[in-house]
């Protein structure tokens, strides 16, 4: 089984790409995020084959609902209606943040979009797997 991880932003949207069979998430590309980008991630799990769908969920720390979780479930709502593939929500707090230390413990230019979609997929992972 092929997974895409997406960390969805208002600006980017980072993608991460795993399979069931390494149980390990690796960055993938970032898109900018615009009107035909619906279109493009289909073209995505087409391409790459993918089986299911890992979208991070952003959470506030007390587990409530913010102005972003609303405007990411609006995007999974979408995405549901093109895409039919299983969809699953990730809770992702904190992950952008640990994208970014992940990245300077490591000394390497690298953008952070796609590593978070990364850190969101390899969770998943982690707790089915």
């Amino acid at each position: 089984m092929k997974y895409l991880g997406i960390d969805y932003g208002d600006k980017k949207i980072g993608l991460a790409i795993a399979d069931s069979e390494t149980k390990i998430a690796s960055p993938y590309k970032i898109l900018t995020n615009s009107k035909d980008i619906l279109s493009k991630i289909s073209e995505i799990c087409q391409e790459e084959d993918i089986d299911k769908i890992i979208i991070g969920l952003p959470l506030t720390l007390k587990s409530s609902t913010s102005k972003q979780t609303k405007i990411v479930l609006n995007f999974i709502d979408k995405l549901k209606k093109i895409i039919d593939l299983p969809i699953i929500e990730q809770d992702e707090r904190l992950s952008s943040g640990y994208a970014k230390e992940l990245i300077k413990q490591m000394k390497i230019k690298h953008l952070d979009d796609d590593v978070a979609a990364m850190i969101i997929l390899q969770s998943y992972l982690d707790e089915n797997f």
